[in-house]
C-alpha cells in the first residue's frame, strides 16, 4: 500500500490535533489545582490544600525591604499548610494572566496575582507553580512567589468582593 501526500498530511494533522486535546485537558487540570490553591486559601481548607500539595514539598517567597536587601522565607509543607489555612481571616489571592508549559507530567504555572486579607490589599507578586502529574492528578510539587507592597499594578479581575 503507497500512502499519497494526502494521506500522510491527513495523518499528521489528526496526530497533532490528538495531542493538542490532550495538552488542552492538561491545561484545564492544572488550573482546576491552582483553583483549588487558592480556594483552599478563601476557605481555609486543609484537606483540600493537603490534597493538591505533594508532601514534603518545598515553599520559598522573596521580599525585598525598603533598603533593597532580598529575603527569602522558606516554609516546609507543614508550615505552608498551617500558614495558608489558618482560621479567624479571610484570605483571597487571584491570579491572571497565566502561562502555562508542560511537558510530559511536569508543568510549571507562572502569574502575577494579589493578595488579600480581610478585604484589604496586602501585597501582589508573582505566582510559580511546579507541577507534577501523578496517577492522572496535578499536584503542585514546589510553591514560590514573590511578596511585594510597592509598584503592583492594578487587577484586570477588578476589586474584590
Amino acid at each position: 500500500m503507497t500512502l499519497k501526500y494526502k494521506d500522510i498530511f491527513f495523518l499528521i494533522l489528526l496526530i497533532s490535533s490528538h495531542l493538542s486535546l490532550a495538552q488542552e485537558d492538561d491545561r484545564r487540570a492544572i488550573m482546576d489545582t491552582v483553583e483549588k490553591f487558592f480556594t483552599s486559601i478563601k476557605t481555609a481548607d486543609k484537606a483540600l490544600l493537603e490534597s493538591i500539595l505533594v508532601p514534603d514539598s518545598l515553599n520559598i517567597s522573596t521580599t525585598e525591604s525598603s533598603d533593597g536587601e532580598i529575603q527569602f522565607t522558606i516554609l516546609n509543607y507543614e508550615n505552608m499548610v498551617t500558614a495558608l489555612t489558618r482560621p479567624g481571616r479571610l484570605a483571597i489571592e487571584r491570579a491572571w494572566d497565566e502561562t502555562i508549559l508542560i511537558q510530559g507530567n511536569i508543568a510549571i504555572f507562572w502569574a502575577p496575582y494579589d493578595f488579600h486579607v480581610d478585604n484589604e490589599f496586602t501585597h501582589c507578586g508573582i505566582d510559580s507553580f511546579q507541577l507534577i502529574k501523578k496517577e492522572g492528578q496535578w499536584l503542585i510539587s514546589n510553591a514560590s512567589w514573590t511578596r511585594e507592597t510597592e509598584n503592583c499594578p492594578e487587577s484586570p479581575l477588578g476589586p474584590i468582593n
